[in-house]
């Protein structure tokens, strides 16, 4: 209601200065004005607002409840401002993001595309690595969006989206796995294995198998990125683990053969997108971040072969 809309900005104004009498003065209205609107305004809420005191005004409980409200409603009305001025020249600015490496593959790109077409004058940052250093970046608010895997307990984000995908086992097109529709832990364990590094294990979900005392394979490589893992799987060097949502791409295209573990020795992995708390996004990020979350979830969604 437009009535309530300069009532606000008055009381706004007059507990920002202190004074109703300043507060007109700085609004270039009548003091009579300013004080009449202060009085619906506590006539609406029903209860005291202010206090007046010899030299100004303070704001009761009540008061700063309502200023709150306030700040953040004329806050979020700026905001509103700047992506409609934005929207009208084209909308500009940079979004950044940090993302498990297997989803920049496909998933990312495939979002940014979309998104371009939408908004063209928006140019990205992307940032990829293991799970610790990725959420480093939206602990630093260096990132707008990150995207990982097996999050963390003590990672304090807010999570919009969360899928699963299933952990098998990965090998060349001629190995003799592609034959089978599932294989067992065990039939992993007496081949030739490749495996993460230590950093990218460390914030993994294969950590507690690889640290479980009945743990024996034969390593022949350890790989620090998923682009060398599944290089190395797919030279025949070695069966490697790995999710399918971080493999589909390479099953598609005939480079590698995704497995199922029979026994399902090996808990899903989940991957979740997620944002900074307490921080209003503009306009384009808040579209790019349904893009991601509609493209992951349909990711998440496609059956893996059995």
């Amino acid at each position: 209601m437009s009535y309530l809309r300069a009532a606000y900005l008055y009381f706004d104004q007059a507990i920002r200065d202190g004074s109703i009498r300043r507060a007109a003065e700085n609004l270039n209205v009548a003091s009579s004005a300013v004080n009449r609107q202060l009085l619906m305004l506590e006539d609406e809420a029903g209860v005291p607002l202010f206090e007046r005191l010899p030299r100004g005004i303070r704001p009761t409980a009540a008061g700063e409840i309502l200023l709150g409200y306030v700040r953040r409603w004329r806050s979020e009305g700026l905001t509103l401002d700047r992506d409609m001025a934005a929207l009208a020249g084209g909308v500009r600015g940079t979004i950044r993001i940090a993302a498990a490496e297997s989803i920049t593959e496909d998933i990312l790109p495939r979002s940014l595309a979309e998104l371009q077409r939408r908004y063209p004058l928006v140019d990205y940052t992307v940032i990829s690595g293991d799970n610790h250093k990725i959420t480093s970046e939206l602990f630093a608010k260096e990132a707008d969006i990150v995207i990982a895997f097996d999050l963390q307990d003590h990672v304090r984000a807010e999570v919009l989206q969360a899928v699963t995908s299933p952990v098998g086992v990965i090998c060349a097109s001629d190995h003799s796995f592609a034959q089978r529709d599932s294989v067992s832990l065990t039939d992993v364990l007496n081949e030739p294995l490749i495996v993460p590094g230590q950093d990218w294990l460390q914030h993994s979900g294969l950590k507690p198998l690889f640290q479980s005392e009945g743990f024996r394979a034969r390593i022949v490589a350890q790989a620090e990125r998923p682009g060398m893992l599944k290089s190395m799987v797919a030279a025949g060097l070695g069966v490697a683990f790995l999710t399918h949502l971080g493999v589909e791409q390479n099953v598609s295209e005939g480079k590698l053969v995704w497995r199922p573990l029979s026994d399902r020795a090996l808990k899903p992995a989940v991957i979740s997108l997620m944002v900074p708390r307490h921080r209003v996004p503009p306009l384009c990020t808040m579209v790019f971040i349904d893009i991601v979350r509609r493209n992951l979830v349909a990711a998440a969604r496609i059956k893996p072969p059995s």
